[in-house]
C-alpha cells in the first residue's frame, strides 16, 4: 500500500469514519424530490409524480433488489414507482450463459485454454451484472447460490448451474429444490451420483434438509427456535431421517455420453438421469420427519414425495426467507419480519416471486426510504462482488472492465462467483458482530486484503480498460475540471443517492483543497472516491 495512501487515510479517514452515523440531508418523502445538477454543483427541486417514490428511496429499493443504482434505473423506479418496478422485473426474461464450443470443449491439460475458457464464463457474469435488464432476478440468483452454493467442476459446468438458478430464481422453492437435486454438477459435488441402494451416501441428503430447507432445528414462524423444557433447541431430524432421505435420493447418475471431451466429463448441460440398473434404487416404504413415502416407487417419484415433505415443512418458509432477507435487505431482521414473509412462502406454496416481493414492500425494508428518519438497524454489510458492482455501476461501466494482469479475465472483485469456499457457501448467516452480536454475516468477509483492494485506485494505466467498459470517467473528470463543488455533487448523486451526511462532504472538500490540490484530475477523482466507498456509509446496505 502506497504512502500516499496512508497520508489520505491518516488525514481524512478519522473524520470520515466518525462520521457515518450523522443524520442525512432532510428531504420530503411525499412532495418534492432533490434533484442534484453536478456539471453545475447546483440543487433544484422538482414536484413528484403521483408515484414516485424520490431519488433517494428508488436508489434504496435498487441498492437491494439490483447490483447496483444507476441513473437510468432511479428514473426507472421513479416513473413506475416501487411495487410497479418489481412486477416488471419478476417479468423479464433471465440472462442467460451460451457457452461457446472453446467453453465446453477443450484439453484439461492446456492452461492457456482453460484460462480462456474461465475468462469467457466471469467476464459474461461482469457483463450481466453491469448491463442486464434482470437486475432483480440476478440478485436473487446470487442470493440463492450462497446457501445453494457449488463448487463448479469447470468453465461449463458453472455456466450451467448459473443457468439454473437464473432459471428457477422467481418459479417455486419445489422446482428449484428438483432441479438442483438432478444438476450433475450438484450430483458430483455432494456425491449423490454414487449414492446407491447397495453403497449409500448420506451426503447429498443431510445438505439438502440441513442447508438447503429445513435447517437443524425446529423453527417458530418468525425464524426463532423452538426450545424443550430445558430451554434446549429441538432438532428438526434424527439420523433415521438421514438414512430414509438418502434411500428416498439413491439410484441417480450423471448422463453418461459417447465422446465427451475431457473438460466436460460429466456431461454438466444435461441433468442427471435413474441408472437402468433397477437395484441401484432403494424401493421400500421411507418414513421421512413423520411423513410415509410409499414403497415401489420410481426414483422420480421418491424424488417428488421427499421434495413435498421437505418445501411443505413449517420450518422451510421461515428457513428461506430469513436467508433471502438477509441478502436482499438486512442481516438481522425482526422475527415479525421474517414471520411476515414466511406466511407468503406458506400461501404461495413455496412461490419465490411472490416472497421476493414481499420481501422488498415490507415496512421493515422500506422503513428506510426517507432520509431524515433513516432505519435504526436495518440493513447489511455488502459483501466484495456486491460492493465491486455497485462501484461499477454507479461509475456507468456497461460492461466488464478487463483485469490489468489478464486481460482475459475481468476485474478482480474479491469473491470467487463459481468457487465458495465450503458446501456452506462463503460466510455462516448466523455469524454475529463482535460486541453488538447483531446478525451480520458478511462482516466475515470484509478482512484488510478486501480493504486495501478497495483502496486500489484509478491511473492513467488504468483508463483505457474502464473508458472500453462504458465507464464514465470522463464525466467525473469533467466534473472536477468545473469545481470541487461540481465533483462532489457528482458522486453524491451516483454513490450516495444524492444524500451524502455533512462529514463526508465536508472532508471531501477538505482532501481535495489540500492533499489534492493541483492534482491531475483524474488523480484527484480516483483519489477521493477511493477513500470514500471504502467508508462504512457506502459499504452498508442501509
Amino acid at each position: 500500500m502506497r504512502l500516499a495512501r496512508y497520508v489520505l487515510l491518516g488525514l481524512f479517514g478519522v473524520g470520515l469514519l466518525s462520521g457515518c452515523g450523522s443524520e442525512a440531508p432532510r428531504q420530503s418523502a411525499s412532495s418534492t424530490t432533490i434533484s442534484f445538477v453536478p456539471v453545475e454543483g447546483q440543487v433544484t427541486v422538482e414536484a413528484s409524480r403521483p408515484t414516485d417514490p424520490g431519488v433517494f428511496a428508488a436508489a434504496r429499493l435498487l441498492e437491494q433488489s439490483t447490483w447496483g443504482p444507476t441513473p437510468r434505473s432511479i428514473e426507472e423506479v421513479r416513473r413506475l414507482g416501487v411495487a410497479a418496478w418489481i412486477d416488471q422485473q419478476l417479468l423479464m426474461p433471465p440472462s442467460l450463459m451460451s457457452p461457446p464450443n472453446f467453453v465446453i470443449n477443450y484439453n484439461n491439460g492446456d492452461r492457456a485454454a482453460e484460462d480462456l475458457a474461465w475468462g469467457w464464463i466471469n467476464t459474461r457474469y461482469h457483463d450481466f451484472a453491469l448491463a442486464g435488464q434482470d437486475q432483480l432476478r440476478q440478485r436473487v440468483a446470487w442470493a440463492l447460490f450462497n446457501y445453494i452454493p457449488v463448487n463448479a467442476a469447470g468453465p461449463y459446468s458453472g455456466s450451467v448451474y448459473f443457468n439454473l438458478l437464473q432459471q428457477n430464481a422467481f418459479g417455486s422453492y419445489k422446482a428449484l429444490l428438483r432441479a438442483v437435486s438432478v444438476d450433475p454438477t450438484m450430483g458430483w459435488f455432494l456425491n449423490n451420483d454414487q449414492n446407491t441402494a447397495a453403497k449409500p451416501n448420506e451426503n447429498y441428503a443431510r445438505e439438502l434438509m440441513q442447508l438447503f430447507s429445513v435447517g437443524l432445528v425446529q423453527l417458530n414462524p418468525d425464524g426463532s427456535p423452538k426450545r424443550d423444557a430445558s430451554g434446549n433447541a429441538i432438532e428438526t431430524y434424527s439420523q433415521a431421517d438421514v438414512v430414509a432421505a438418502t434411500k428416498a435420493l439413491s439410484g441417480w447418475e450423471r448422463a453418461w455420453g459417447a465422446n465427451l471431451p475431457s473438460s466436460n466429463w460429466g456431461n454438466f448441460g444435461v441433468p442427471m438421469r435413474p441408472r437402468e440398473w433397477r437395484d441401484a434404487h432403494d424401493f421400500s416404504a421411507k418414513s421421512v420427519l413423520g411423513q410415509r413415502i410409499p414403497a415401489n416407487q420410481s426414483p422420480e417419484q421418491d424424488l417428488n414425495s421427499l421434495l413435498d415433505i421437505l418445501v411443505n415443512h413449517p420450518n422451510t418458509g421461515p428457513f428461506v426467507s430469513l436467508r433471502l432477507i438477509q441478502h436482499l435487505v438486512t442481516s438481522d431482521p425482526s422475527p415479525q419480519y421474517v414471520s411476515r414473509v414466511a406466511s407468503v412462502f406458506r400461501s404461495s406454496g413455496g412461490n419465490l416471486g411472490q416472497v421476493v416481493k414481499a420481501i422488498l414492500l415490507d415496512p421493515e425494508a422500506r422503513v428506510g426510504d426517507v432520509p431524515s428518519q433513516p432505519a435504526s438497524v436495518a440493513g447489511k454489510i455488502k459483501e466484495p462482488i456486491l460492493h465491486g458492482f455497485n462501484v461499477l455501476r454507479a461509475m456507468g461501466c456497461t460492461s466488464a472492465v478487463r483485469d490489468r494482469w489478464n486481460p482475459n479475465n475481468p476485474l478482480w472483485l474479491g469473491q470467487d462467483r463459481f468457487g465458495p469456499p465450503s458446501v456452506f457457501g462463503y460466510v455462516s448467516p448466523f455469524h454475529r458482530a463482535p460486541e453488538s452480536l447483531t446478525l451480520a454475516p458478511e462482516q466475515r468477509l470484509i478482512a484488510y486484503n478486501e480493504l486495501t483492494r478497495r483502496l486500489n485506485r484509478l491511473n492513467e494505466e488504468d483508463r483505457n480498460r474502464f473508458t472500453q467498459a462504458g465507464c464514465e470517467l470522463d464525466a467525473f473528470v469533467r466534473a472536477s475540471d468545473i469545481s470541487d463543488a461540481a465533483l462532489v455533487a457528482l458522486i453524491n448523486e451516483r454513490f450516495f443517492k444524492g444524500a451524502i451526511p455533512p462529514p463526508l462532504q465536508h472532508g471531501s472538500f477538505n482532501l481535495l483543497q489540500t492533499q489534492l490540490l493541483g492534482r491531475p484530475a483524474l488523480e484527484r477523482v480516483s483519489s477521493l472516491l477511493a477513500v470514500l466507498v471504502t467508508t462504512p456509509t457506502y459499504g452498508v446496505v442501509k
